[in-house]
């Protein structure tokens, strides 16, 4: 009898809690044929958002069709993305998938350029255009029920130069960011209002955790892993939309999330959808040639500046330096320059004294 009431209690137990913690998947009432990309028949849009500074966003970049594109310099717009390094940029797989078959194959990368340095995708000022001379993914066909490693790694085929004036690389988020923290998410397209904006959008929006995102949003099983959620659960308001897909979502001036999917936009309950990027780090790095505990470069684009660790460092255990607008970071310099210099100011201090002790052993 006493085993009997404390399985009972057990059992009670484990119903009363939510159903995220006892290992069920909460179901809602969305299935997968709600999830759509941030871009769609829809044109593009930031909700309740502001004009981004040049500043803030140097990382940005435009993923555009050449052909469209090629008729008039801005029309070709199709997708955001980030610079994170002077020849490489990160955006969203579901930006190349054939939007006339959909059928989750890709279309051709020589279809496409990458478009960065203005604010106005309209502008030719400042800006660079680049061809992708290799694209990088996880599935040869995307799977668009589910959105599941929705990352592309594009290297272009050349490389900013040092210096230019309105572009420069973002550091990757190596660790998750913490419920709460305020980022900011940009893209182009149309307002709330329903005009078109030509100028790039920002706006602001708070992390979910992923525990709260499954359990207390209306996405639920939609959430799987290398997702992240962002964005007002209860009054909704402000989010990034239909043609934001692939763009930065940035935090504490690194790049945490690549924007993916969402149901509907802005709406209470249905946070925006995010590839978490530090999910995927150690295969960005990889990719690109670098090793995720040693090298790598790439500077923040913020107005303060933040740098990721670049280069090869000196000494024993030499480190690179971050850099950012205002210059921040350095180096540890390493035991080797440090031992020298010890040795170095010690020879200082003691050859004067030999040298009077020599003088005075040859006068007598």
């Amino acid at each position: 009898m006493i085993a009997l009431a404390q399985l009972l209690a057990v059992a009670l137990l484990l119903t009363s809690l939510p159903a995220g913690l006892r290992g069920a998947t909460t179901r809602t009432r969305y299935d997968t044929k709600a999830i759509r990309s941030r871009f769609s028949e829809d044109p593009g849009r930031i909700i309740n958002g502001t004009e981004a500074s040049l500043g803030a966003t140097r990382h940005q970049v435009g993923i555009r069709k050449a052909l469209n594109d090629g008729y008039f310099f801005g029309t070709g717009h199709l997708c955001g993305g980030s610079l994170i390094r002077p020849g490489w940029v990160l955006t969203a797989a579901h930006c190349f998938v054939d939007q006339i078959i959909y059928d989750g194959t890709f279309v051709p990368k020589e279809e496409f350029i990458v478009v960065m340095g203005n604010l106005d995708r309209y502008n030719r000022t400042n800006t660079l255009t680049f061809t992708i001379d290799e694209r990088i993914m996880q599935l040869d066909i995307f799977d668009l029920t589910t959105y599941d490693k929705d990352i592309a790694l594009l290297k272009l085929n050349d490389t900013v130069p040092t210096g230019h004036p309105t572009i420069r690389p973002i550091a990757l988020a190596r660790f998750a960011i913490a419920e709460g923290v305020v980022c900011q998410v940009t893209g182009w397209g149309n307002r709330e209002d329903g005009y078109v904006s030509d100028i790039l959008m920002t706006v602001d929006v708070p992390m979910i955790s992923e525990e709260q995102c499954i359990n207390d949003s209306d996405l639920g099983h939609l959430i799987k892993p290398g997702m992240i959620c962002a964005g007002y659960l209860e009054v909704g308001e402000k989010d990034a939309c239909a043609g934001d897909s692939g763009g930065p979502l940035v935090c504490q001036s690194e790049l945490a999330g690549v924007v993916s999917w969402g149901i509907k936009c802005a709406l209470p309950k249905l946070p925006g959808v995010y590839t978490e990027v530090s999910y995927y780090y150690d295969w960005i790095l990889k990719n690109m040639g670098e090793d995720a505990n040693g090298e790598g470069s790439g500077e923040g684009s913020g107005d303060n500046g933040s740098g990721e660790g670049s280069g090869e460092g000196s000494g024993d255990n030499g480190s690179g330096e971050g850099s950012g607008e205002d210059g921040s970071g350095g180096g540890d310099g390493g035991d080797g320059g440090g031992a020298m210099a010890a040795m170095a100011g010690t020879l200082t201090l003691l050859l004067p004294g030999i040298l009077a002790l020599r003088l005075m052993a040859t006068q007598f």
